[in-house]
């Protein structure tokens, strides 16, 4: 199985990115090959709503997101990670979230090959945003018809490298690593 993990945070290093990192490396050892992408290192577009990709199956752009396109079509997993910004994903997450719409047919069904696994972490500074990113992991779960394993991530981690300081969010985002790759 691969599992592939997408990094929604623009610091590089950062807390979210670590939480991935360990997403990813419980599903290695569960036997998982990983994949890890860097929204805000990519050349990605906003969707033009041109609905190319709902009559001919793909999106008509011709950027960073082609890969992510050939790499989410491959996986059995995906991990999708972002800091909160202003009570939501951030910007470069938003707009990975927006170019999703290509998998979706015209009947709007998703085109993913079936039996995904999906979960998203995150990390937030001050507050508690925690039903909104269940309620966003469950949208895109059941819009691109994927099994949402679950949600991990946590406050108090403005400051880079503050995740690591929390052993039991390090290990509970291990865990669902695991479960990404169907190991539980």
């Amino acid at each position: 199985m691969k599992v592939v993990g997408i990094v929604g945070s623009p610091r590089r290093g950062g807390n979210t990115e670590t939480l991935v990192e360990r997403v990813l490396a419980g599903a290695a050892a569960a036997g998982a090959e990983t994949q890890m992408f860097y929204l805000n290192e990519m050349n990605i577009r906003g969707c033009q709503a041109c609905n190319h990709c709902k009559e001919h199956g793909r999106c008509r752009q011709d950027d960073d997101m082609a890969s992510l396109y050939r790499a989410l079509h491959e996986a059995g997993g995906i991990v999708l990670g972002s800091p909160v910004y202003m009570s939501y994903v951030t910007a470069q997450t938003k707009l990975f979230l927006d170019r999703l719409f290509a998998f979706l047919g015209p009947d709007l069904s998703s085109t993913l090959p079936p039996g995904k696994n999906f979960a998203m972490v995150y990390s937030q500074g001050g507050g508690n945003d925690r039903e909104m990113i269940e309620g966003l992991a469950r949208h895109v779960g059941r819009m691109l018809g994927m099994q949402v394993v679950g949600v991990t991530g946590g406050n108090g981690m403005n400051a880079p490298g503050a995740v690591k300081n929390n052993p039991a969010l390090l290990e509970e985002a291990f865990r669902l690593g695991r479960e990404l790759a169907g190991a539980c």
